[in-house]
């Protein structure tokens, strides 16, 4: 009966303030089913008996009318009904004047934006909301009219069509006016929790712009001051908020914003279902750019609500899977980590067929989380459907960003045996030299990444060759290895030393050595794991003295502090191999004797090990010898 109610009430209204208020009133009255019906009447007679008229009406002071009918439609429940309308007002607005615009007021334009925002594939959308933005930017004084909703609706509109300049300065001026708000003796405290979360989910779209970042900055602050009250936020403001944050990950203001909503998080744990999957998603995504106490305990929690709900991942978007499991694989010795992730895995494996519609950074971060578990099949599986699918994507692997290319890489290493992760990660070498002349723009880490996993193919011609060009672009950067870490300093050792015979990469190599030499004071700082490929690298090149050097180094490090018994099999054994190298050298015989006393003790006190010791008491028999 409501229903009827409500479609016979707006087809008695006459004018377009009349037809707005009914919209309204029954847009917050009805629900499900008929909720969508009537959106989607009130949408078409929108269309057939008003948009005619929107300049005429604009012109009477009646835009407000047009603005929040169109907002009301526009959503999803409007269905296609809605975007046609949305379309038609949008094509209107784009042919107004510049003196008519104004006169529409920014309020309604503010709903305007965002509705055109929700159909951002519509040219006319584009269009017109372009011109809302021309028009934001020249008529930046008046922005200080607005209240923080409407900023948040521009911005929000805006942050559709992030690459176009007009989008973008308009969404500088709304920053600027947002942090001249702040520096005010009431700073940010009128603002309501939906309009600061809009703010940031819309500058965030623009994270290299200065006036996005102070206002990002200034916006945190006032999240961190309302710690107490974060209750008030609904879900859907806290993902957004930590989601927009996470761009600044430098930031220790958005650290601390972020680890305050985690904490809130957790405090909802009983209340975990009324996220939806997108609000999930986005918040593990953003706790892991910083791994804080807080935020592993949130990410744990929701591990377990997604593991929780019935159907579990089908109702995920592809960029919601990615940005789970890029989040979950940043503690990997959690449990319900890991059980999320093996079950994304059989989720991308049913969605074989469809892995086209994934973007490149989904599919980089669902590779690099799910090499955080190599012994789980299911990750294998879908690592080798993902890779198959890069390789489906060859001709266009220039679309894919250097960091893209470094993660896959680096995942297809985890499994080397297999055929799809051999041929994807040869691909990516054959575009690594086509990119000869960008490795420039490469990070440290990215380099080390792709000289790492490259080695796992030493005899593929591809991979000898970037990994001999990445080589020359170390030795380019041979006075900046300090900001190399140690763990990037072990990989391009360990990855360079799988081709000997190359010169370039020996240079490489014995650059490496003079920088962990100069470190030598920090070599507790590194990991077992770490010394031992160093160590195996540098007796490649024996006649080295800074390789030489550095292993002496190593060799001192480990009789001093290193715990022997952290170390595995293989990296004891590759120890033996490095320091065996130099015999002459009294610190590596002193080690290698330490070692076999290591060896001897695992020998007689753990009988299941022996047979997996073979190799290691093998390669010091050979040393002692």
């Amino acid at each position: 009966m409501k229903l009827s109610e409500a479609l016979s009430e707006i087809g008695r209204t006459r004018h377009i303030g009349e037809f707005s208020a009914v919209v309204l009133k029954h847009d917050k009255q009805l629900r499900m089913v008929d909720h969508a019906t009537f959106l989607q009447k009130a949408a078409a007679d929108f269309k057939f008996r008003f948009v005619a008229c929107f300049e005429e009406d604009i012109r009477a002071g009646k835009s407000m009318g047009y603005a929040t009918t169109c907002n009301a439609v526009s959503r999803q429940a409007g269905g296609q009904a809605g975007i046609q309308a949305c379309e038609r007002i949008a094509a209107c607005m784009s042919r107004l004047d510049y003196a008519l615009i104004k006169e529409v007021g920014l309020r309604a334009l503010s709903l305007f934006a965002s509705s055109f925002g929700r159909h951002s594939r519509v040219a006319e959308c584009r269009s017109a909301t372009i011109r809302i933005a021309e028009c934001c930017h020249d008529e930046s004084r008046a922005l200080q009219e607005l209240n923080s909703q409407s900023l948040g609706l521009l911005v929000n509109g805006f942050s559709k069509w992030p690459e176009e300049a007009a989008s973008r300065q308009a969404a500088s001026a709304i920053a600027g006016e947002v942090f001249r708000r702040a520096n005010r003796h009431a700073r940010l405290s009128e603002f309501t929790s939906l309009g600061l979360a809009n703010l940031v989910n819309g500058f965030s779209k623009w994270p290299k712009e200065a006036a996005s970042r102070k206002a990002i900055f200034a916006i945190a602050g006032e999240v961190i001051r309302r710690g107490d009250r974060l209750s008030h936020f609904n879900q859907q403001d806290l993902a957004k908020l930590v989601n927009g944050f996470s761009k600044w990950r430098e930031a220790a203001v958005c650290r601390q914003a972020t680890v305050a909503i985690a904490g809130e998080v957790l405090r909802r744990g009983d209340q975990l279902s009324h996220f939806n999957q997108q609000d999930l998603a986005n918040l593990v995504n953003g706790f892991s750019k910083w791994p804080e106490e807080a935020s592993r305990q949130a990410t744990v929690a929701i591990a377990g609500e997604v593991l929780r709900r019935p159907g579990r991942f089908s109702d995920y978007t592809h960029q919601g899977l990615a940005n789970l499991v890029n989040g979950f694989s940043k503690w990997p010795g959690e449990a319900a980590s890991r059980q999320g992730t093996v079950a994304i895995a059989g989720e991308v494996l049913r969605r074989a067929a469809r892995l086209s519609d994934l973007t490149q950074q989904g599919l980089a971060n669902l590779v690099n989380g799910f090499s955080k578990w190599r012994d789980e099949a299911a990750c294998r599986q879908a690592t080798v459907a993902i890779a198959g699918e890069v390789l489906h994507r060859a001709p266009q692997l220039s679309h894919f960003t250097h960091p893209h290319l470094a993660n896959l890489v680096n995942g297809f290493s985890k499994w080397p045996e297999e055929v799809d992760s051999r041929q994807a990660t040869v691909a990516i070498a054959s575009e690594v030299l086509r990119r000869v002349t960008q490795l420039s723009d490469y990070t440290q880490q990215d380099l080390a990444n792709l000289v790492n996993s490259f080695s796992k193919w030493p005899k593929q011609t591809p991979c000898r060759q970037a990994a001999v060009a990445i080589a020359g672009e170390v030795l380019r950067r041979a006075a900046r290895l300090s900001g190399l870490t140690q763990q990037d300093l072990a990989n391009l050792a360990n990855g360079f030393s799988k081709w000997p015979e190359q010169a370039t990469c020996c240079r490489a190599t014995v650059a490496i050595a003079s920088e962990v030499l100069r470190r030598a004071a920090q070599l507790s700082d590194y990991t077992q794991q770490d010394l031992a490929n160093l160590v195996n690298s540098f007796s490649k090149w024996p006649k080295e003295a800074p390789c030489r050097q550095a292993t002496v180094a190593i060799a001192g490090e480990v009789l001093r502090a290193v715990r022997l018994s952290e170390f595995t099999q293989q990296g004891l054994a590759n120890l033996v191999n490095g320091f065996s190298t130099w015999p002459e050298e009294a610190v590596c015989h002193r080690a290698i004797l330490d070692i076999a006393r290591e060896l001897e003790g695992q020998y007689f006190n753990h009988d299941s090990y022996k047979e997996s010791q073979q190799g290691s008491r093998d390669t010091l028999d050979q040393a002692s010898a």
